[in-house]
């Protein structure tokens, strides 16, 4: 399976070479851009400060990626935060046809619009002056997070009601429902704050005192159903724990310490899969309930082998 990454070089913010609203061409209109590719390419490398330098043109699944497609795709939906605020990605991604290994495309996408686009959008479709724009990075935190989160955003305090997907050594992952939202995320378990002076449990003898021999056998069957309990099988995981998991290594050395954001841009990612997209993972959580059903009944089989060992002995040593 096979996903694409965006370059995590710093993303491009225009300097204009004046204070015109384009690249000095008063008379290149929007409807030019749309016409002519070649008209577009040549503002487009104005507007980054190319000045007739190559246009470094990315890649997505295995071709070059046709920004004028791009851009007319995108604005002719009324550009980016309207695409954003109406969640037509997914629109936009079907006239590229990318092969369906392509997991991520709608985040692909949209960071190489905010990249190259935003800029060339800002000036000739908005027709706003470029002295007036953001940077190309703040725009699209602004727009991602802000639009897409919608009017119905939980609030601090706010109650969810969610059920748990899956878990793993840290935590969980979890689906919740808000308001008309269904959101995904994960749930980490909060560390452990030991107390400074240890404090004394019930059935802990003082210190100095030796332990009685009822506890002593107590301790001992603790710590055998301890390492049985090692020996368990993993619990199952669902497609999403799969997707998931793939995502959070690819986007963790670039978000580091932004466990938040890189699970708000996971959970985006799966919903704007397509179903053949998501039925790959699907697909192993399917294979992975059969793995833990079969390691569960041997887990099973020899656990009653050796209760049944230890009752025997019992009773031979009787």
């Amino acid at each position: 399976m096979s996903t694409v990454s965006p370059s995590s070089s710093q993303l491009v913010q225009v300097v204009p070479d004046n204070q015109n609203n384009n690249t000095g061409d008063q008379k290149v209109k929007y409807e030019d851009l749309v016409r002519d590719s070649d008209i577009f390419l040549e503002h487009l490398r104005a507007l980054l400060g190319l000045h007739g330098n190559t246009l470094k043109v990315p890649t997505v699944g295995g071709s070059t990626l046709d920004l004028h497609r791009l851009f007319v795709e995108v604005t002719s939906r009324g550009g980016i935060a309207k695409v954003i605020k109406d969640r037509r990605w997914r629109e936009v991604i079907g006239a590229f046809n990318f092969p369906n290994t392509i997991t991520s495309a709608s985040f692909v996408l949209r960071r190489y619009y905010f990249k190259f686009l935003f800029q060339i959008e800002h000036v000739y479709y908005l027709k706003q002056s470029a002295s007036s724009m953001k940077s190309a990075e703040e725009a699209m935190h602004s727009l991602t997070v802000n639009l897409e989160e919608g009017t119905d955003e939980p609030q601090i305090g706010g109650v969810v009601k969610g059920v748990i997907d899956g878990k793993f050594e840290s935590g969980y992952l979890v689906t919740m429902k808000y308001g008309s939202k269904v959101l995904k995320g994960v749930l980490y378990h909060a560390a452990n704050r030991q107390s400074q002076q240890p404090q004394q449990t019930m059935g802990t003898p003082p210190s100095g005192m030796a332990p009685s021999s009822s506890q002593r056998r107590a301790k001992k069957k603790a710590r055998v159903a301890a390492e049985v309990d090692s020996q368990k099988p993993k619990c199952h995981r669902s497609g999403y724990n799969f997707f998931f998991a793939e995502q959070y290594a690819r986007l963790k050395p670039e978000y580091q310490g932004k466990e938040r954001i890189i699970t708000k841009m996971i959970g985006r990612m799966w919903g704007d899969l397509s179903e053949s997209e998501k039925q790959v993972y699907q697909d192993k959580g399917v294979k992975d309930v059969e793995r833990y059903r079969t390691e569960m009944m041997e887990y099973k089989s020899a656990h009653e082998a050796g209760a049944s060992a230890s009752a025997a002995a019992a009773t031979v040593a009787q």
